[in-house]
């Protein structure tokens, strides 16, 4: 019995959530971290975006990988 495979636009459905909570939990955690620190520069904020930007970026590529096959 095969398997109906999704609809390859709901694949991304829920992408923008998924982006919306990466960031926000990046951020949170940076913030956090900067004010455990004492830095006032918002190092952390920085660092901790990049890298969920990283993220984001790798998640938006595997949802596509699976979408264009």
């Amino acid at each position: 019995m095969k398997r109906k495979k999704p609809n390859k636009w709901l694949i991304f459905s829920s992408l923008a959530f998924q982006i919306a909570l990466i960031m926000w939990v990046s951020i949170r955690l940076g913030q956090y971290l900067d004010l455990r620190q004492n830095s006032s520069e918002n190092f952390f904020v920085l660092i901790s975006s990049a890298l969920g930007i990283v993220l984001i970026i790798s998640l938006i590529y595997k949802q596509s990988k699976s979408f264009w096959d």
